[in-house]
Parts: C-alpha cells; sequence; structure tokens
C-alpha cells in the first residue's frame, strides 16, 4: 500500500512539476528569451526538469522540488513585466491543472450517477487519484508562491522590491528553516489554506454540474 501511495505520488508530482517548470520555460521564450529552448528546458517531459536531491525528497519527505529553469531577462522587451509573467506562469499552471482534475472528477461522478457528497464517501482508487491531483498543484502554486529563492515568490519581490530581494537571497537558508519548520510544525495552518482553496474551487465548478 505504501509503495503504491509513492507511485502515485510520484506520477502527480512528475506531470505537476513538469508542466509548472514547461510553463515558465515557455513563456520566457514566447518573450524571446532562446535560453530554455538551449537548454533543453522547452518541454513538459518531466525528466527533463528532474532534480535528482528532489527526486529523493518523495521518499523522505513524500515531496519533489523540480530544477528551476534559468531565463535571462536580456531579451525581454519589458524586463519588469516579463519577469513578472514569467514568475506567475508556474503557479497559474498549477491552478489550471488543480481546476481541470476538479471537472474531470465532477464528470466522471456525474456519469456514474453520483453526487458531490458521495465524492468524499467513495472509495474509488480513481477518485483518490483525482482529487489528490487537483489538492496537489494547489500546494504547488501556493508553496512556490513563497518568497524564498528560487522560488517564484521570490522572483516577484524581486520585481517590486529589490532591496527585499537582498535581504531575503542573504539570509535565504535561513528563511528556508523557517518556512520547513512552519510547514511541518505549523502544517495544520498550510493545509487549512490549501483545503480552503480547493473547497472554493470545487464549490463554485460542482454548481455548474448540479
Amino acid at each position: 500500500m505504501w509503495i503504491f501511495e509513492i507511485i502515485q505520488l510520484a506520477v502527480i508530482l512528475a506531470i505537476s512539476i513538469g508542466m509548472h517548470e514547461y510553463a515558465h520555460a515557455y513563456v520566457s521564450y514566447r518573450l524571446w528569451d532562446p535560453t530554455p529552448k538551449l537548454q533543453w528546458r522547452l518541454t513538459p517531459n518531466p525528466l527533463k526538469h528532474l532534480d535528482p536531491i528532489g527526486f529523493l525528497m518523495i521518499f523522505l519527505i513524500h515531496f519533489w522540488r523540480g530544477k528551476p529553469v534559468q531565463i535571462n531577462p536580456l531579451y525581454y522587451k519589458n524586463p519588469r513585466k516579463g519577469e513578472l509573467m514569467v514568475a506567475l506562469a508556474g503557479p497559474a499552471t498549477n491552478m489550471v491543472l488543480a481546476i481541470i482534475w476538479i471537472l474531470v472528477l465532477l464528470i466522471y461522478t456525474k456519469i456514474m450517477g453520483g453526487t458531490p457528497n458521495d465524492i468524499f464517501v467513495n472509495v474509488d482508487p480513481m477518485i483518490s487519484f483525482w482529487i489528490n491531483f487537483s489538492i496537489l498543484n494547489i500546494t504547488l502554486a501556493i508553496f512556490n508562491l513563497i518568497p524564498i529563492a528560487p522560488l517564484d515568490g521570490y522572483r516577484l519581490i524581486k520585481i517590486w522590491r529589490q532591496k527585499w530581494a537582498e535581504f531575503m537571497e542573504k539570509y535565504s537558508r535561513f528563511w528556508l528553516i523557517f518556512i520547513v519548520l512552519l510547514v511541518f510544525l505549523g502544517g495544520g495552518i498550510f493545509t487549512n489554506i490549501i483545503t480552503f482553496v480547493f473547497n472554493v474551487l470545487f464549490t463554485m465548478i460542482g454548481q455548474a454540474f448540479y
């Protein structure tokens, strides 16, 4: 059972992180930056975005980080706007994936003659997979908005407040330890935020079906 859960987690994270990094690469490339293409990152193939150490984290803490896509804002016509678009592309893609899988979940349930209330009491492994897929993508979107290098939140801080970014980068190790402790020791707050976002999306989308 444990092995099945790890495999399921690895599949979900591989797809989700692969799409996340591909979104960064694609948007930067569309803004005339050749760097992602030259480094073979202009693909949703998760193997191209694999961080070996990050992959091992699946077995240690049940989470995975990808290899950040390198970009060169000097190619952008408007570097400030371009960096903003690239930074938001990853989390936005994860939110889109979360919405898509909620849609799939609701469509599947409706075809099977069920109701939204049945979803959370059903032991159907496909339903469980889609719920986990959606929740993990919401988790990735929120987690990546934390303002610590090399996360996307750091890029956003860097765009708007260079001095704040320098401060965050200077003490990035300490901030990273703080965030890890916050997630694991105060995980209830983080989990509540993710659950709230999932419930809002599920309720809004569910109203279109029932």
